[in-house]
């Protein structure tokens, strides 16, 4: 499995001063793997995208608005490309490339949220990366029994970044 992450930004910032280009890298491995070991997409797949969009609060809070109907900026939006109308993964059978849909951060929220939590902005980043990430794939936390499986499959992806963060594999 091969998983690429497109990044942009909305405001037109350079996306190497939020997240560097080596580790979207790192985080695109992460998820290659996670994918291979749980077989989440279909067996003809050999290639997956998220798109990854780096937004100023007055952004993300307009999109939140417009998609969510919730005032004020947010941390992390996904919208997935292959929801199904009960909204579950549903993804074509026979396709080798997928994308999987796109996925907006606020680093702004993002750096709030670190300071919050005790953590640096970059490891919130990641994680806002991951939870949107597995959004793309039908996971939700709106019910508890949904939110353990979530946050579980979050954690192993981000303690998994980190380990790769840690030991300076590319």
């Amino acid at each position: 499995m091969n998983t690429v992450i497109r990044c942009g930004t909305v405001s037109g910032k350079s996306t190497e001063d939020v997240f560097p280009e080596e580790k979207l890298k790192r985080l695109a491995e992460v998820f290659s793997a996670y994918l291979t070991a749980e077989r989440l997409l279909p067996e003809a797949v050999s290639d997956c995208e998220v798109s990854l969009v780096f937004a100023e609060k007055d952004e993300i809070a307009g999109l939140n608005f417009e998609y969510r109907d919730t005032e004020g900026p947010t941390d992390v939006l996904s919208f997935p490309m292959w929801e199904d109308e009960e909204g579950r993964f549903s993804p074509p059978e026979d396709w080798e490339s997928l994308m999987l849909g796109d996925v907006i951060v606020c680093p702004e929220v993002a750096g709030a949220n670190a300071e919050e939590s005790g953590s640096s902005t970059e490891k919130e980043i990641a994680l806002l990366i991951c939870h949107g990430f597995l959004h793309l794939l039908g996971f939700d936390h709106a019910e508890d029994e949904e939110r353990d499986v979530m946050w579980k499959a979050q954690t192993l992806l981000l303690e998994n970044f980190m380990k790769k963060e840690d030991s300076g594999d590319d």
